[in-house]
């Protein structure tokens, strides 16, 4: 049968020796189980699912016993091996109870524009890229039969920024970024300040209908490398110069908003402090990012 509907068959089964039974209701659906058995004895019925749809290993059991009052007592477990599936794709109606869940989510794509001080406007380009995941490992406390989740996860995130041809970066001798002008003929001008960092985002996940799904957010961002690369030619000569250890704002806080529907979707991300430490390179804030996201898969669920 494709559906398996789990019963409170303990309960049924057990019912001629315990007085004032409760009615049956449905405990779990599992979707295509591959093997069901039910064994009794000792005043106890033991329901035990091997296999489903999703999950060969997965493993479900549900047991129902009496004390001497006759008063009914159950237990129910459940594990399973990590599954390529997408927690924020579908709204999932068997969550019945509240529960925790460790996953993975939310890979991201995305581009925006940032302000630049006046000084520095015909210099910095004002756009700029990101690659990251929002989530490598998170925790999430999954409520309201499955519809809302907050979660606190760590994640890592890349930025790029560039500068109009013909500049590229540079670093003084007291450790100030900055940008010089190329004077000479050159071609294949490449110049990129790259920004690593280690993120936090706390989250509350939403979902709208069966497919659709809203989070919002804050993310703590620990800003722990930066470097920039410079390379062009001139001539027949190539030129490449990489430079670590810049001052970089080690500590910035962003804000997220992300719409979703069967696990992808949009993000819209605002960072509002600058790059670089205040005079420890060009004023580059505001920053804006538009971009894709590709929600994420669950490892497994506790009750």
């Amino acid at each position: 049968m494709k559906k398996l509907y789990l019963l409170l068959l303990a309960a049924a089964i057990t019912a001629p020796c315990m007085s004032g039974a409760e009615p049956t209701d449905t405990v779990k659906v599992i979707n295509n189980p591959s093997k069901v058995t039910i064994t009794k004895g000792d005043g106890k019925v033991k329901l035990k699912v091997d296999g489903s749809k999703d999950d060969k290993d997965y493993q479900y059991e549900y047991k129902v016993s009496a004390d001497a009052d006759n008063r009914l007592y159950a237990h129910e477990s459940e594990s399973g091996h990590m599954k390529f599936r997408y927690p924020f794709s579908r709204y999932d109606s068997t969550y019945k109870v509240p529960h925790w869940e460790v996953f993975t989510s939310d890979l991201m794509f995305g581009w925006g524009r940032h302000s630049v001080a006046d000084a520095d406007r015909d210099c910095v380009k004002k756009s700029m890229s990101e690659i990251g995941i929002l989530n490598l490992v998170a925790l999430a406390r999954v409520f309201n039969q499955g519809r809302s989740r907050v979660s606190l996860g760590v994640g890592f995130n890349w930025h790029r920024y560039g500068l109009e041809k013909p500049y590229f970066w540079s670093r003084s001798e007291d450790g100030v970024l900055g940008y010089n002008k190329l004077d000479e003929q050159h071609d294949k001008h490449h110049t990129t300040l790259l920004v690593r960092s280690m993120q936090f985002p706390l989250m509350f996940n939403q979902s709208l209908g069966k497919n659709w799904n809203v989070a919002v957010g804050a993310v703590m961002n620990w800003n722990f490398f930066a470097d920039y690369k410079n390379s062009y030619r001139t001539g027949k000569s190539d030129f490449s110069e990489t430079t670590r250890g810049l001052n970089q704002r080690k500590i910035s806080f962003d804000g997220i908003a992300m719409l979703s529907w069967h696990g992808l979707g949009a993000y819209f991300r605002y960072a509002p402090q600058s790059v670089m430490k205040t005079g420890w390179g060009p004023e580059i804030k505001n920053r804006w990012t538009l971009g894709i996201v590709l929600r994420g898969f669950p490892h497994h669920r506790r009750h």
